[in-house]
């Protein structure tokens, strides 16, 4: 086996240990994410409460408009009652009274339901106030703690990185585009071991006489089916 499969090896195991490393930090970073998540849901939650207040409001002033107008036409009913002319006459503006008192009496209802809904709205909005202001807590304690640990595993994979620097300046510069072109597709399966005469990345059998290059050559070969960098181990 030549130097430079024997460093390419090395290489892509130094490319394992840092994909090993990668999720780590994703994993540590979800725990903030999570809660960042949760802060914008209650957020949200909040400007929806704001925006049930206003409609709410809207709903009281049409109410309370609803009251004036039939307020000012019981008035005029009370007036043309006292110059009506005939029983009919006066039935028919009583049942035009009776029908303006009836639609006060609903809107003052409405209002008083609209009142509850708004002193619960406004509850809500306290609790879930006092909520956002607990999590941002948590949120600035969690980013502190996912620095430190997230530091120290970057500063492992500075490490990680600085010594394949160094193995790969001993390197062909053109096997190792070589095999950063053949990474981007195969990832930590770039450079596998022969197993029973087959690629153990596809695990497709290679030929005798790929099988024979591979043993006595010292270039480097690759699986005449997947096209990943091949060596047996010994």
């Amino acid at each position: 086996m030549n130097k430079d499969l024997q460093n390419l090896i090395q290489i892509s195991k130094i490319d394992k240990e840092a994909s090993a490393k990668e999720p780590e930090i994703s994993a540590i970073e979800e725990e903030l994410n999570l809660k960042v998540k949760e802060l914008n849901s209650l957020e949200s939650l909040i400007e929806n409460i704001k925006n049930d207040i206003k409609k709410a409001k809207v709903d009281i002033s049409n109410n309370e408009l609803l009251i004036q107008e039939n307020s000012e036409k019981i008035s005029q009913i009370d007036k043309k009652i006292t110059m009506a002319k005939s029983e009919r006459e006066l039935r028919a503006l009583d049942a035009e009274n009776g029908l303006a008192k009836e639609k006060i009496t609903f809107a003052n209802e409405t209002i008083a339901n609209i009142e509850k809904e708004i002193e619960n709205l406004k509850e809500k909005e306290k609790i879930n106030i006092k909520k956002i202001e607990e999590l941002k807590n948590e949120i600035e304690k969690t980013k502190v703690s996912v620095e430190k640990k997230t530091s120290v595993i970057r500063d492992e994979l500075n490490n990680i990185f600085d010594n394949k620097n160094k193995i790969a300046k001993t390197i062909d510069n053109k096997i190792i585009i070589f095999y950063e072109k053949i990474r981007k597709w195969a990832k930590d399966t770039s450079v596998v071991p022969v197993k029973k005469q087959a690629c153990s990345g596809c695990n497709i059998k290679i030929n005798d006489r790929v099988f024979s290059e591979l043993s006595k050559s010292d270039s480097i070969v690759t699986c005449p089916h997947c096209g990943r960098i091949l060596f047996i181990e010994q």
